[in-house]
């Protein structure tokens, strides 16, 4: 073989083996994660091509830890329930729960975002617009989403509707990715 040749199979090999998925098993479930997901902090176009999920949202409820959503052994986790007021993309249950990476606060049981400067932490009786990257958009029972996007709804759920449907029209499509198992 050529050196051409060892770099073609080289790279080909690199992209196989790179752009795989992970799943691990846990009481005899497999979970998968994706690889492709939406940039955590990316442009309004690159939310709306990778989520597979926009609403505005009415915060229902208290953040709170959630050491169901990934097991135990992810303290860094917490999920806001929340009923959705007007559906952008996707098909959403009327409630959910969403989910986003945190630290810990100051004070016990406050956290603060650490994800991403395109998130906030919810409060109760706030509207705000998320971005669903991976997870269920109908709250299935054992279901988890994860927001990629929480920002107040500055401009009403009318207004924030409008702005991201016109996004999402102008948006590129989604890049194939098959990284995932279903």
């Amino acid at each position: 073989m050529n050196v051409k040749t060892w770099a073609l199979a080289g790279t080909a090999t690199a992209v196989l083996l790179g752009s795989g998925w992970c799943a691990w098993e846990s009481s005899g479930t497999v979970y998968t994660e994706s690889l492709c997901g939406t940039p955590s902090g990316g442009t309004d176009a690159e939310v709306a091509t990778g989520a597979q999920g926009i609403a505005v949202v009415e915060a229902t409820g208290e953040t709170a830890h959630d050491p169901q959503a990934v097991g135990a052994e992810n303290p860094e986790l917490v999920t806001t329930p929340v009923r959705i007021v007007e559906t952008m993309k996707g098909k959403f249950a009327p409630s959910i729960g969403v989910s986003q990476r945190v630290e810990p606060g100051g004070t016990p049981g406050s956290f603060k975002v650490a994800t991403s400067n395109r998130e906030v932490m919810m409060k109760p009786g706030e509207r705000y617009v998320v971005a669903i990257g991976p997870g269920d958009l109908e709250a299935r029972p054992g279901t988890t989403t994860f927001a990629t996007l929480i920002e107040p709804a500055h401009r009403g759920a009318a207004g924030e509707a409008d702005y991201w449907r016109s996004v999402i029209a102008k948006a590129p499509p989604k890049p194939v990715c098959h990284d995932t198992v279903s």
